[in-house]
């Protein structure tokens, strides 16, 4: 299964015109690996297809890992079994990477892959996040990441600063979804651009910057 994953993994790399190198082949490689060993004992994840694990979990963050520079904090939240922010980390070795994730058996999860692949500058936070001021610890940030939460749920609330000046929110969303955020910001974010992810087709990142509203 390992060797599938590498072949499909390289083969959709090449696709989308990105290339790695043998280090982070490797580390994805092992996150893979502990996905599959630790979902035979709980549920991280409901995507089984191998083919759709490359693309939706591995695939997406590289493909917009170009949006992500080498040095800053990357808050990453609600981040179940480690995607997109790991291979965020693998990419760009020098962030500084808070996981923030509310359920202490995916937080496990997560420590094991942080240990195994020995990733630097790299954590958990387990707690439960209601409203913006409960990461206000970890707020403003030079990137902030989620999927598989509605941001307007937890990021609300007294407005506190999300972003440094010149930080970006990646959101990996469908399209409807980034349309619903573009027509109800988030208080202090503003939606610029959204671009296409591999996922599938209508799955997209939405691009987002300090704003007022």
């Amino acid at each position: 299964m390992v060797s599938a994953f590498r072949e499909r993994l390289l083969a959709g790399v090449q696709s989308i015109g990105r290339s790695l190198s043998d280090r982070e082949i490797e580390a994805l490689t092992v996150h893979y690996r502990l996905l599959q060993e630790w979902s035979n004992r709980m549920n991280l994840t409901g995507i089984k297809d191998l083919d759709s694990i490359v693309r939706r979990h591995f695939l997406e963050p590289i493909a917009a890992s170009d949006l992500v520079g080498e040095d800053g904090r990357l808050v990453d939240l609600g981040s179940g079994n480690g995607f997109p922010a790991i291979p965020l980390k693998v990419l760009r070795p020098r962030l500084d990477l808070v996981l923030v994730e509310a359920s202490e058996k995916k937080s496990s999860f997560l420590w094991a892959v942080l240990r195994e692949l020995r990733l630097q500058t790299a954590r958990v936070e387990t707690r439960h996040v209601r409203e913006t001021a409960d990461l206000a610890d970890l707020f403003p940030c030079r990137y902030l990441t989620l999927r598989a939460i509605q941001a307007r749920r937890v990021l609300k609330g007294r407005p506190i600063p999300i972003l440094e000046p010149g930080g970006r929110g990646l959101f990996f969303l469908s399209a409807a979804d980034a349309e619903t955020l573009k027509r109800r910001p988030v208080a202090g974010l503003s939606l610029i651009d959204t671009r296409p992810l591999p996922g599938g087709p209508d799955s997209v990142v939405a691009i987002l910057e300090p704003g007022t509203t």
